[in-house]
């Protein structure tokens, strides 16, 4: 009795065993994957270096690379313009030292806009990018429910919510200017709260003595440095004019299905993969000019 009771609980933990793998498998296969990030240098004046992974390039305009990792370093006199595949405009003034921690996109809805400079996201997307040093301008499209934007430097972060922001920043503090859209701008770790920043506010965030949290002062952005901020984020903003992004599937490298093609994700994007498309701007009319003293009856 004992024997067959013994069996009994053997044959059920065997069972179990078997089933949780599959159970497991399940549960991953319900969980989308999407294709790797990219951006697309829109605009490359002066000397620039793109830095992914172990290999240092030099930026060349009209070039997309995987974003995530991605470290980019303008020199004086230098400014890059960028757009990401979630379709963010990014413009990187002179002597400013950017780096993308995080971007990541599920898979683009079969539904979205596909036109340049579209007002919606192509997908849910998070990222996290550090500005070390220097300025930079961001032109986003309206982010879709889920995303996140988080920019950090040295004395502060914000949560972009879309729109347009110019940041400044070195040593000693941050100037943000937010021109249209939404963020909350936080002073070091321990500020968990806080602020909201409107339209047409500068926050200076100010890096403090010892171990205290840096200082957030919230005023009107100064009518003479208007003129700066408008120009960074117009560019990051035209860039988003020069690409559009689409998605394709990948073959796989290896194995048959029965019908004797290369099997693909099934649509989940663990074998999608992000394709730019540079936009060709519509060909200008010609205008003749004509001199009056070649028009008849002169």
């Amino acid at each position: 009795m004992k024997s067959n009771f013994s069996r009994l609980i053997l044959l059920a933990l065997t069972a179990l065993l078997v089933a949780t793998p599959s159970s497991f498998a399940q549960r991953q296969l319900g969980k989308k994957k999407g294709p790797t990030s990219k951006i697309y240098l829109a605009e490359a004046i002066g000397d620039s270096q793109i830095e992914t992974g172990e290999k240092i390039y030099t930026a060349k305009q009209a070039t997309a690379f995987d974003a995530p990792g991605t470290v980019i370093v303008t020199k004086a006199g230098a400014h890059n313009a960028y757009v990401y595949s979630n379709g963010t405009g990014m413009f990187v003034d002179e002597s400013t030292r950017v780096e993308i921690d995080r971007f990541v996109q599920e898979p683009f809805q079969p539904n979205r806009q596909t036109a340049a400079e579209a007002p919606y996201e192509p997908s849910i997307s998070q990222s996290e990018v550090h500005v070390a040093h220097g300025a930079v301008g961001i032109c986003t499209s309206q982010l879709v429910s889920g995303s996140s934007m988080l920019y950090t430097t040295p004395q502060a972060s914000m949560n972009i919510r879309g729109g347009k922001v110019s940041i400044q920043t070195n040593a000693d503090e941050t100037i943000i200017d937010l021109l249209d859209g939404d963020l909350t701008v936080r002073g070091g770790s321990k500020d968990v709260g806080g602020q909201i920043l409107r339209p047409g506010e500068r926050a200076v965030i100010r890096a403090a003595a010892g171990n205290r949290a840096p200082t957030i002062t919230i005023s009107r952005i100064p009518q003479e440095d208007i003129n700066a901020s408008d120009a960074r984020v117009t560019v990051a903003c035209n860039a988003r004019k020069t690409v559009t992004f689409d998605i394709i599937e990948k073959k796989a490298e290896v194995g048959l299905d029965s019908s004797g093609d290369l099997p693909t994700d099934g649509g989940d994007g663990g074998g999608s993969e992000i394709i730019v498309k540079p936009t060709v701007p519509a060909e200008p009319p010609i205008n003749i000019a004509i001199s009056p003293d070649r028009l008849p009856g002169t």
